[in-house]
């Protein structure tokens, strides 16, 4: 009876592992449900949020241009994978632009591993910017691999000192004007008023077209200013004051 007894408890235990083993399987197998997503990112410092607009005009580039490129910044949620996923923009209510007149949205494939990266916006210099400003606003559309991701701020943390923004919606303004940037409002205490001659003069200066805050950083704020007071002074030296579009003389605080 005793050696009975002792097969019976060996038995028990035997299949109580086993059914342990197998619980914990179930368990780790079932740990996630759903498509990963995909929305807009920037950190909040760089005023690209669901609030703010970003500009685009071809006339204050160096060169005459047909077409240009604008970068998306996107950020992955969920899990991230060993295998290429495509991921595609659509555009929204307020849209007064036209797909494949002024701009062109494309399905684009992002390489393995990746859980932030910049979608690319074709924007294009269709006849009519040249009298108007167009909005495109945009938002994540579904695909085979994602679906809308994770939407709201993430603090800042000792790791990552900046506060991150998960955005669904992004508005863009485009033409071929010279119209004021969206954007300035947060430039006008460093670089003063805004004008189209004052623009081309900064852009003829620097080098550079695109002024802001993501663009040029806290270290452009703190001396481009500097630079631009420097040149219009050579500029003044020689040929007198610089005049704007209004008749008004251009200078920088």
């Amino acid at each position: 009876m005793l050696i009975n007894h002792t097969r019976i408890m060996k038995y028990l235990l035997y299949v109580t592992i086993v059914l342990s083993l197998f619980s914990c399987k179930k368990e780790t197998v079932e740990t996630y449900q759903g498509k990963d997503g995909v929305s807009f990112f920037a950190y909040t410092d760089q005023q690209l949020h669901t609030t703010a607009v970003r500009s685009y005009s071809f006339a204050f580039q160096k060169t005459v241009k047909t077409r240009d490129t604008m970068y998306i910044p996107l950020r992955l949620t969920g899990k991230l994978s060993d295998k290429p996923r495509t991921v595609l923009l659509k555009t929204a209510a307020g849209t007064t632009a036209t797909a494949g007149v002024d701009f062109e949205l494309k399905e684009v494939t992002i390489p393995p591993g990746v859980y932030i990266f910049n979608y690319p916006l074709v924007l294009i210099n269709s006849v009519g910017m040249a009298s108007h400003v167009y909005r495109i606003v945009l938002e994540p559309a579904e695909t085979k691999d994602f679906t809308l991701g994770t939407l709201g701020q993430t603090p800042a943390t000792t790791a990552n000192l900046r506060t991150e923004e998960n955005f669904r919606y992004l508005k863009i303004d485009v033409s071929s004007m010279y119209v004021r940037p969206a954007y300035w409002d947060i430039l006008d205490e460093d670089f003063g008023e805004f004008s189209a001659v004052k623009y081309k003069f900064m852009v003829k200066v620097l080098g550079i077209t695109d002024f802001s805050l993501d663009s040029i950083g806290s270290d452009g704020l703190l001396n481009f200013p500097v630079t631009l007071r420097n040149a219009l002074a050579d500029y003044e030296a020689a040929n007198g004051p610089l005049l704007d579009e209004n008749g008004q003389e251009i200078s920088f605080p």
